[in-house]
């Protein structure tokens, strides 16, 4: 049996020359346009909760673990499916995001 080495990124990578910024827990991260949030947070080595994502499907956002704060939205989208948008402001830790993970659970 081989053991994958590989990094899961939670999400497929997206082929695309536009690259667009955005912050992630006051980091700048830039990413391939259409990139989800969840895959921007683990290239800049932010780690996000998740159950259900993974590289090998689209993401569907159903284990609910992967929520964010985004500056300006209402509610906390799952990271898996929301894609980055230039300048976007994103929480991936707090207060709030905690406890609705643990009713998750």
């Amino acid at each position: 049996m081989n053991q994958l080495n590989e990094i899961d990124y939670g999400t497929p990578a997206r082929l695309s020359e536009r690259m667009i910024t955005l912050e992630i827990d006051g980091v700048n991260v830039d990413v391939p346009a259409g990139t989800s949030v969840m895959r921007a947070a683990m290239d800049a080595s932010i780690s996000v909760p998740k159950l259900c994502a993974t590289d090998s499907l689209e993401p569907f956002g159903s284990c609910r673990l992967c929520l964010v704060e985004i500056e300006g939205r209402r509610g906390y989208p799952a990271s898996c499916t929301t894609p980055c948008e230039p300048g976007m402001k994103v929480r991936t830790q707090t207060p709030k995001l905690a406890d609705i993970r643990r009713g998750v659970m």
